[in-house]
């Protein structure tokens, strides 16, 4: 191992090599930074704060040496503009002052990219890339590397197809490199993802690396009973503050499933708290991107405080050394819990997590969480092919062209993409009206035009502002998307609560500071439901002392343990073959007068089969599978059709039956 080590660390410039030296390296740092630097596509699954970043970038940074690059070798690619951020620094610190230049962002918020000359390493989310790539394709022709960090966040979902689309176009443009050795590399990283050999052939292609290693890190778990009140949020922050006082912890992250919650308890807690040595803060999407920032620079460089966030900081940023996870909403996803619990103790071996019950079932449901995670039993995710995703791609691709006055037609259109797959979206595109066809050439209708015009086609991302707060002494926007507000109520911000009012112009505003918490000011919702996953549902049956692969089968229900997603496709596939019985399903179970006669798993699985091959669920039926998607909408009904057809996991659904153990009848 020692020859391994010095190897390695002869391979890197002196910063990565103090940070090498100053971290006990996992195993998948020693394995996988020789492949990278032998140019191999690499997937690597780590643990959360294990150093995957810094495993991958090293050799990289290597390789752009090596071959004497002068011009942009590199993109990094996040989820999220916090990530990108948190990267940047990190990165400039590891090249080290003497290497100002070599790294550069592109968001939509940080546009600091300018040229290619110099630069090693470029960091963008999906979005900024496929704008960047569109209207700046010469400013990437010699990449050689995309890396793809937190790919769990982006496989199974549109941004993720949109992604591979725009990794597709890079690579058909890139000029021909002056060593064959010097190979285009797809580097994709994840703690928390099921079957890499799937995803490694999605994103990498057939030939990738895959390595998988990192201890789990230990998870210290401590559950605080809490009533079931109709003021949870004045509940909880009573308890936090009291569990904060008593133990003295210094720094805490909060988490919760909603932003109305998050926004709820900050205000509690800032009245709790006021007096004492922590600051209150809060950390959402719909808040600007400058208020975002404060936050986490606050939570890095301060001695003291406590952020209450949604899924907006469950990504691998680093926020300073937080000594404690707070779980005010229980996750509905291993994967989920995992991400929330891997913020806190980054520089230690083990998660402190603190968790709030209000019954025996959220106490069963914790236990199952948390055996899920120690066993890396992870959430199923299922990715599949989306018309709307090529929309959006065949539209950004014609506009560009129709903008720099360079006819385009279908086969163009294709050849830019790098994919032949988008020709049943263009001609459907066309019958739509959205493209014109003129003598042979595409043309964007008059609205794509000036959407593009305005920049507003390069998300897939659903759903748009719905307005805004300012605030009334700075003309700052403090927040996207509130709820309808005549005026009176509160909001919380930087450490204040301060009245919502309306102006003469329905604009909403934040007004003076008020010490009184009357009615807080909502935030609109975009999340929908969250079904509990099979691998807690069929835990919570172990825990409960049953056989989760074996059905329990009664007239009125069968119970299967099988998670929501797929005891709704179970009723419907019965429901079906039994000629229109009405069946309801639950995580646990199919409910109703269930034909027993028909409950074969043989017999179920040769019928789904023919369901599946035939598109026998209805429209509606597979809408409820179906990912948000930006452009779903601008589809013709057949293509919306095809993408709600194929939002049906239809795998999961086969393997879950596959390893089904038996039935027990009359239970």
């Amino acid at each position: 191992m020692t020859n391994t080590r010095d190897q390695l660390k002869s391979m890197m410039p002196d910063s990565f090599r103090i940070f090498f030296e100053q971290r006990n390296p996992y195993d998948h740092q020693l394995e996988v930074m020789p492949n990278i630097v032998k140019g191999f596509n690499q997937l690597l699954s780590a643990p959360t704060a294990s150093g995957k970043s810094e495993a991958v970038l090293a050799p990289l940074y290597q390789r752009h040496i090596s071959f004497r690059r002068t011009q942009l070798s590199t993109i990094y690619v996040a989820p999220t503009k916090a990530l990108v951020n948190d990267m940047f620094e990190r990165l400039n610190v590891y090249l080290g002052t003497h290497s100002v230049g070599l790294v550069a962002r592109y968001t939509g918020d940080r546009h600091e990219f300018s040229l290619k000359d110099g630069v090693f390493c470029l960091l963008v989310t999906p979005e900024g890339l496929d704008s960047l790539q569109l209207r700046r394709p010469d400013e990437l022709v010699n990449v050689r590397a995309v890396v793809i960090d937190e790919i769990h966040l982006l496989h199974g979902q549109a941004r993720g197809q949109q992604l591979r689309h725009v990794i597709e176009r890079i690579k058909k443009s890139t000029i021909e490199p002056k060593s064959d050795r010097d190979n285009f590399q797809i580097v994709g990283m994840t703690a928390t993802i099921n079957d890499l050999d799937l995803v490694a052939d999605t994103w990498l292609g057939k030939n990738a690396k895959i390595s998988k290693s990192g201890d789990k890190r230990d998870i210290d778990l401590r559950l605080l009973e809490i009533d079931d009140s109709e003021n949870l949020e004045c509940e909880y922050s009573k308890k936090i503050s009291e569990w904060l006082k008593e133990t003295n912890t210094r720094k805490v992250l909060v988490f919760t499933n909603t932003r109305n919650l998050a926004h709820k308890l900050a205000v509690y807690l800032k009245q709790d708290l006021t007096g004492t040595r922590w600051p209150v803060h809060l950390h959402f999407g719909t808040l600007p991107a400058n208020e975002r920032e404060h936050v986490e620079e606050k939570m890095k460089n301060d001695e003291w405080g406590l952020c209450v966030a949604t899924s907006t900081l469950e990504i691998g940023i680093d926020i300073g050394d937080i000594d404690c996870i707070i779980l005010a909403d229980i996750p509905k996803g291993v994967n989920s819990f995992l991400q929330r619990i891997g913020r806190g103790n980054r520089r230690t071996g083990e998660c402190k997590v603190l968790g709030f019950t209000k019954n025996d079932e959220e106490k069963v449901f914790y236990s199952a969480l948390l055996n899920c995670a120690q066993a890396g039993v992870l959430d199923d995710l299922f990715e599949y092919d989306r018309p709307s995703v090529r929309y959006q791609q065949v539209l950004s691709l014609v506009w560009k062209a129709t903008r720099s006055d360079q006819a385009i037609s279908v086969q163009g259109v294709l050849n830019k993409a790098g994919s032949s797959s988008h020709e049943t979206v263009i001609q459907d595109m066309i019958d739509t009206d959205a493209l014109k066809l003129r003598d042979g050439f595409l043309v964007p209708n008059d609205h794509w035009m000036e959407e593009g015009d305005k920049g507003r086609i390069h998300t897939v991302i659903s759903g748009a502002s719905s307005g805004k707060v300012i605030d009334s002494k700075t003309g700052e926007v403090t927040m996207r998307d509130p709820e309808p507000d005549g005026g009176g109520s509160i909001m919380y911000h930087r450490g204040k609560t301060r009245r919502l009012e309306r102006g003469d112009d329905e604009r909403l505003f934040l007004g003076e500071a008020v010490e009184d918490i009357g009615r807080i000011a909502k935030v609109r919702t975009t999340r929908g439901h969250m079904r509990v996953s099979k691998g807690i549902v069929q835990s919570m049956a172990r825990i409960r002392g049953h056989n989760p692969k074996r059905w329990k089968v009664s007239s009125q229900k069968i119970l299967t343990f099988g998670g929501e997603t797929l005891n709704m496709m179970l009723a419907k596939t019965l429901s079906i073959i039994s000629d229109g019985v009405r069946l309801s399903a639950c995580s646990e179970s199919v409910d109703g007068v269930i034909p027993t006669h028909l409950v074969s798993i043989e017999y179920i699985r040769s019928k789904s089969v023919q369901i599946k091959k035939e598109n026998l669920f209805s429209s509606d039926f597979a809408k409820r599978f179906t990912n948000p998607s930006r452009y779903i909408s601008k589809l013709s009904a057949d293509q919306m059709e095809i993408e709600r057809q194929n939002s049906v996991p239809w795998p999961l659904f086969f393997d879950w039956l596959d390893e089904n153990e038996g039935l027990d009848f009359n239970c």
